[in-house]
């Protein structure tokens, strides 16, 4: 990029610019590895030591914001409401590489059944399967699997090493990212007459809505019967594991490594922590929080409540809970010289 602040007022709604408001800014940072030609932000007083030795050329910061030291000499201050949301809506318009443009590279297979519109791009070794349907502007970079019957929604990128099972659906604007698995046989068994395991046929489909993104390595099984939906707008970090026939509701989003085993139903905005464990056939309210490593082994039906711990609790009992275990080895000779007392009396 190559923007000045007077042009990015243009695109983004500033307050107030002090300094030179004609400096060249020719890439984007944080404060700690700017540059002089660099853009940043400031938005969290945990980094504020580094708005005071950044040698970035132009730093976003709040309105109202009162330094409390001097700011390094020729730093261009440019006030806007929110400077995280306005650095990274810049970051999207000039800082992201465009995409390779439309095209069939060399060694990738398309099954003649397959609709592929001329406004796609289908990398190298890349395949495509039978009756597979793309809408225009879909991006299949180099060695994705997209199987048979697949339909992928305009806009959307499937990014190299994701293997999409046959029948899966994909909405608009979604990002597949790099080793992702959706659509692959949930985990069904049952024990048979000699008491050993046998095969669940898994013949739903697995639906992701518009909007969605998928992290690399993250794994989304199809249905055993019907559907496994990932709702408008939700975000999946990567390496989670969604089981068959789970629902997660719009604008959830997901951290790493947790699993949600089968036929759960996740509700709308909730956000759940890294390393979740969520147990089969529960429900979890609208607007929950769940923090990182908590397991879940019953449902949460109250909406916007927070949660932590293993089992899990709300979250001011758990740190009660907590504190009181922490007293427990000061407590416990206590409690046996009480015992003796009694014992004694």
């Amino acid at each position: 990029m190559n923007l000045t602040p007077i042009e990015i007022a243009k695109v983004i709604r500033i307050e107030q610019i002090i300094g030179d408001d004609r400096k060249t800014l020719t890439g984007f940072s944080s404060l700690a590895e700017a540059r002089e030609e660099d853009l940043s932000f400031f938005s969290d007083a945990r980094y504020e030591s580094y708005l005071y030795t950044t040698k970035a050329g132009a730093v976003l910061l709040p309105v109202g914001f009162q330094p409390k030291k001097p700011l390094p000499e020729g730093l261009t201050q440019i006030y806007v409401k929110h400077p995280d949301q306005a650095f990274y809506s810049l970051v999207r318009k000039y800082g992201v590489a465009p995409l390779i443009a439309w095209g069939r590279e060399p060694y990738s297979v398309i099954h003649p059944t397959a609709q592929v519109p001329e406004e796609t791009y289908i990398g190298s070794f890349s395949y495509i399967g039978e009756q597979a349907k793309l809408s225009p502007q879909v991006w299949i970079f180099p060695f994705v699997y997209i199987g048979a019957r697949v339909e992928i929604g305009e806009g959307t990128i499937i990014y190299p090493h994701a293997v999409i099972m046959p029948g899966t659906r994909i909405g608009r604007n979604c990002i597949i990212h790099p080793g992702a698995i959706v659509g692959a046989d949930g985990f069904g068994f049952y024990k048979g007459e000699q008491r050993l395991y046998e095969r669940i046929p898994q013949i739903g489909y697995v639906l992701i809505e518009d909007e969605v993104e998928v992290g690399a390595n993250t794994c989304v099984d199809r249905a055993t019967l019907g559907i496994t939906r990932i709702g408008l707008g939700v975000k999946l970090d990567n390496l989670i594991q969604i089981g068959h026939n789970v629902q997660i509701g719009a604008h959830t989003a997901i951290a790493a490594q947790t699993g949600i085993a089968g036929s759960t139903i996740v509700g709308s905005y909730c956000r759940i922590g890294g390393q979740v464990g969520i147990a089969d056939h529960l429900r979890i309210a609208d607007h929950s929080s769940i923090a990182a490593q908590s397991g879940i082994s019953r449902s949460i039906t109250t909406p916007g409540k927070s949660w932590r711990g293993s089992p899990a609790q709300e979250v001011r009992q758990q740190l009660l809970m907590e504190a009181i275990m922490r007293r427990l080895p000061d407590l416990y000779p206590k409690l046996l010289e009480i015992e003796k007392t009694i014992l004694h009396s």
